[in-house]
């Protein structure tokens, strides 16, 4: 008899146990691996949760906790932004965040914090509470370092979260551990940059306070008015820097075979430089090494003209 599961994919012991299957059925199917123990409680077809990615595991793993514990419970924090499927980076999903005004004990599988969030930052998302996009974000923020803080405020601002909301959030937590990261990055926030990748380059370029500060999404037009490219990032106004995060030559984006995306690509800076611009390109790899990350942009502002 197949077991029956949830709009989720969760099967639960409550909801199965004496009606669809024993207890002993479950336990050999988690020794078996043909289900994956998410929660006390919770599992899942264990193949299709070892395809998912840490952050959409650790998503289910919040819904498999919201329906096993204490009703009402606030997740927030990084399990808030799972829920909220909020881009971040490298974050912290060892153990279910929850926010209560009682501490509470800390266990192996739950981290709590200790707050007061106002009823307008707190929402239901596919039936878990969690804390609004505009304090998930913040509280995120909060607790990493600035690439980290800077990715996920982006993320929020580019999913059309309240940056007014964000500036309350922030006075309202003058007090709370790593409030200075979140007030430092806050600023420097904004909706324009459209993947991890871009925010994580802008954190970077942050870092080194010769480096002129970048614009993004720009239009670059010729002499008739018509439009040449849209960048990622333009700096002191003739730099073309664009971030490659390697998946536009898979042939994964859009129906475009992956060589006629290289040659057109090639095509446009060309046209790039035949404007007058420089055009330097980097991938994950060149961020991880901000020395050489940042030698990489020195060198493009000097042919350039503009760095001297």
């Amino acid at each position: 008899m197949e077991i029956p599961a949830d709009e989720h994919g969760l099967i639960r012991r409550a909801d199965t146990v004496g009606t669809h299957t024993t207890e002993k059925t479950l336990q050999r199917g988690v020794a078996r691996k043909d289900l994956y123990r998410l929660w006390p409680g919770a599992m899942a077809d264990y193949a299709k949760v070892s395809d998912l990615d840490a952050v959409e595991k650790h998503r289910l793993t919040v819904i498999a906790a919201a329906g096993a514990g204490r009703p009402g419970r606030l997740f927030s924090h990084v399990s808030a932004a799972a829920v909220h499927r909020l881009s971040m980076l490298r974050p912290d999903l060892g153990k279910v965040h929850v926010t209560s005004p009682k501490v509470g004990k800390q266990t192996a599988r739950v981290r709590r914090h200790q707050a007061v969030v106002d009823e307008k930052d707190i929402m239901v998302v596919d039936g878990v509470k969690v804390t609004s996009l505009e304090r998930t974000a913040c509280d995120v923020a909060r607790l990493g370092n600035s690439r980290q803080a800077l990715v996920v405020l982006d993320a929020a601002l580019r999913r059309g979260a309240d940056i007014q909301r964000m500036n309350e959030i922030l006075e309202a937590c003058r007090r709370f551990k790593g409030v200075e990261m979140l007030r430092r990055m806050l600023p420097h926030a904004g909706a324009s940059s459209e993947s991890v990748g871009e925010s994580l380059s802008r954190a970077v370029m942050l870092e080194f306070p010769d480096l002129p500060v970048p614009r993004q999404q720009v239009e670059i037009r010729n002499d008739a008015g018509e439009i040449v490219a849209r960048v990622d990032f333009l700096l002191a106004d003739r730099v073309v820097g664009e971030f490659d995060g390697m998946i536009k030559y898979n042939g994964a984006v859009g129906d475009a075979p992956a060589w006629r995306v290289v040659v057109d690509e090639k095509l446009r800076e060309d046209r790039l430089r035949a404007l007058g611009y420089t055009v330097v390109r980097w991938t994950w790899d060149d961020l991880r090494d901000k020395a050489a990350f940042y030698l990489m942009l020195k060198r493009a502002l000097r042919s350039a003209g503009v760095d001297r």
